[in-house]
């Protein structure tokens, strides 16, 4: 993890003093760094060369704003166009599935209520209502729930020790022995039926 200009590479000399001492009175972002990180990270960054470092790295200022039916791409550093079937949520802009509806389909309902769970009934009951995924505080519960239900899944297959499970797998039996297959690229065992 070296450092990205030579501005971060003097910080870190400077954090590096102040944990060996040789710092008489470090500022207050210094003695900061220098509490919080470990020594080994801290020389790691300030270590690295200033040969071919720019002075300063401009940071991105968020994202840029794009012209409507266009959001901006992280990866390609670009706008793009919104693909059919997905749309734009929360402020960083994130693309969503539709649910399944294509762009089209908003104006029509499934079933004439105007809540559009399909269900035939008229006020429709709570299970079918539609999801408002640009709600962030319901989405983040949401993605909490998926998060714990898969960990207790996890637990209830394999129990406390799940990390110790992986390894037992992937321990060799009595009187296994593998060996490197080179036509599929891979290790074989010789208990593989």
């Amino acid at each position: 993890m070296p450092a990205k200009s030579k501005a971060q590479q003097r910080f870190f000399g400077m954090v590096r003093a102040a944990q060996k001492g040789e710092m008489a009175s470090p500022s207050s972002e210094v003695s900061k760094a220098a509490t919080s990180m470990s020594k080994s990270d801290v020389k790691k960054f300030a270590k690295t060369k200033h040969k071919g470092l720019p002075n300063k790295v401009e940071v991105e200022e968020g994202h840029k704003s794009c012209k409507a039916g266009y959001y901006y791409c992280y990866t390609d550093k670009k706008c793009k166009p919104i693909p059919k079937g997905f749309k734009m949520v929360g402020r960083a802009g994130y693309l969503r599935k539709e649910n399944g509806h294509t762009v089209d389909d908003d104006s029509k309902t499934k079933n004439g209520n105007g809540n559009g769970n399909g269900n035939g009934n008229g006020n429709g009951g709570g299970m079918g209502e539609s999801v408002d995924y640009s709600d962030t505080k319901l989405m983040k519960k949401y993605d909490d729930e998926k998060k714990r239900h898969k960990e207790q899944d996890r637990r209830m297959k394999f129990g406390k020790f799940y990390d110790k499970a992986k390894e037992v797998k992937d321990r060799l039996r009595p009187g296994e022995v593998k060996r490197y297959d080179k036509k599929l690229g891979r290790y074989v065992s010789n208990k593989e039926s």
